[in-house]
């Protein structure tokens, strides 16, 4: 189920919030908390109710592996429940996310004819999967208590951060899952979670969706008619994907955020205006916060982190940033990503010298390499993503930009079409290109503004405040006719 549909905003999320807070009538939370697990199984199985198996055992396997750890006296004992724990699950996202990866690589390196099975990726699976391996490394740190099956059921599937993050740790939530004053319905931050959830819809729907149009209809034909395509319109193009995946991320994470807090609970922040980043190093502390944090923690600090010397340090800065691009997808263009931002993040941490200068000057060459390294990640083979590069820094006009703005056809701007093209069809391109200049102009503005809890706080409750709420919220509502998934739940 998706945040951004009609039987989400009308159904499920009335229905759930009616029985998360009825069901705290009752002095025993248990009936609250099975409320809460079956509504996130619902949201999770709606549209693959097998998935649901994979799931569950997941849970009830993990919190095995967390009983273990209780019967063991040992370390040898628990190294080897966390060994065995640690192989289940990332054996799991293995097969349902790199098998046929890897198969394909064997039959192309090694020669082999190996079968390619047919397998479905389930939704969340990177997410749910990292966030149970946090709680069993922490388990066999002791630095995590053997929860009730109930709590930790909760824990892992609670369904605002389920399929696309934040990547919760089990400090952050069971703690405010057993707090008395959150089994009530607190007002402000009720209204302020309703407000940031709207405002996260918008982002999502009135933007994010807007710039997808535009860029999938490059990256559908670059495949078939590359030679079309000239610098302008790849330099538009991707700037407009930059943008896409700013604010479908930012917009999904205000989402999850605003919908706990509407139950009570207070996600850890995982998107903080990436694109004012004055280093790539400062970009991931700001983009994908909590996937840097346990890349950190579980990867980075065990490796030996910065306390081995500087060569061990960029070695392992370099090992965090390959993991990172394997865990966004199977695919080269994924691996290629991730080696070209831990290389830059080696580089920062050899020369300094690269970290200093004009704020702004360092904020725009970090978006500007952000934004280049995307045509690999939207690319969906490192060829395709040759291609573009080659196009884009060849000299030309081709026209192609003139039917690249045709595609920006809207409801918002159907009448407009209509007439012009009945009355002045001399008129219609320049209208296009002239709703592609502004579509940009607001995506820029956007990015460089406030963020979106910093203007709830301070005019979220003024008579505009709400206004601008209501109007975002009907308009989005209205645009919801072409519903979307987020692009991270890919990943």
């Amino acid at each position: 189920m998706l945040f951004n549909s009609v039987i989400f905003i009308l159904l499920f999320l009335p229905l759930s919030l009616i029985g998360w807070y009825g069901l705290q009538r009752f002095t025993d939370p248990r009936y609250a908390r099975l409320f809460l697990v079956g509504m996130s199984l619902w949201f999770y199985g709606y549209y693959n109710p097998w998935y649901l198996a994979l799931l569950g055992g997941s849970v009830l396997c993990n919190q095995c592996f967390s009983k273990l750890f209780t019967c063991c006296s040992t370390r040898t004992g628990r190294r080897w429940v966390l060994g065995t724990g640690l192989v289940f699950n990332l054996g799991l996202l293995f097969y349902f996310k790199y098998f046929n990866f890897f198969i394909n690589n064997c039959n192309f390196f090694l020669h082999t004819d190996l079968q390619v099975e047919k397998i479905a990726l389930p939704l969340g699976i990177s997410f749910f999967t990292f966030q149970q391996v946090s709680f069993l490394v922490d388990r066999y740190r002791e630095d995590a208590p053997c929860y009730g099956f109930l709590e930790y059921a909760c824990f892992v599937t609670y369904f605002p951060q389920l399929v696309a993050g934040p990547i919760v740790l089990h400090s952050e939530f069971i703690p405010q899952l057993r707090e008395r004053k959150n089994r009530t319905p607190y007002a402000e931050q009720f209204f302020d979670g309703a407000a940031l959830f709207i405002l996260g819809l918008g982002k999502k729907v009135l933007l994010a969706d807007v710039l997808a149009i535009m860029v999938n209809t490059v990256f559908d034909d670059i495949a078939i008619i590359p030679y079309y395509l000239d610098a302008p319109t790849g330099i538009l193009a991707i700037l407009f994907y930059m943008l896409e995946l700013y604010f479908d991320f930012s917009g999904y994470c205000d989402m999850a955020r605003g919908i706990a807090a509407m139950f009570g609970f207070i996600l850890p922040v995982n998107f903080h205006s990436p694109l004012k980043a004055e280093s790539v190093q400062d970009f991931w502390r700001r983009w994908h916060i909590t996937l840097s944090r346990f890349l950190t923690t579980y990867i980075y600090i065990p490796l030996g982190g910065n306390r081995k010397g500087k060569f061990f340090q960029c070695l392992n800065l370099f090992i965090v940033f390959i993991a990172s691009g394997f865990w966004h997808g199977a695919n080269w263009t994924f691996v290629v990503f991730g080696i070209l931002h831990g290389t830059a993040i080696v580089l920062e941490a050899l020369f300094p010298i690269l970290q200093k200068g004009p704020r702004h000057l360092k904020q725009f060459i970090t978006m500007l390499f952000f934004m280049m390294t995307l045509i690999l990640f939207r690319s969906d083979s490192l060829t395709t993503a040759f291609i573009y590069f080659r196009r884009m820094f060849t000299v030309g006009w081709s026209g192609y930009l003139t039917r690249f703005a045709t595609h920006l056809q809207i409801p918002e701007n159907y009448a407009v079409i209509k007439l012009l093209q009945l009355r002045f069809p001399q008129y219609l391109t320049p209208f296009y290109l002239i709703c592609m200049g502004i579509l940009l102009f607001v995506a820029l503005l956007f990015i460089r503004g406030r963020e979106a809890e910093e203007w709830i706080r301070e005019k979220a409750c003024t008579l505009r405040g709400i206004l601008c709420l209501a109007t975002v919220f009907t308009w989005s509502f209205i645009s919801l006719s072409q519903v979307s998934t987020f692009l991270y739940f890919n990943f």
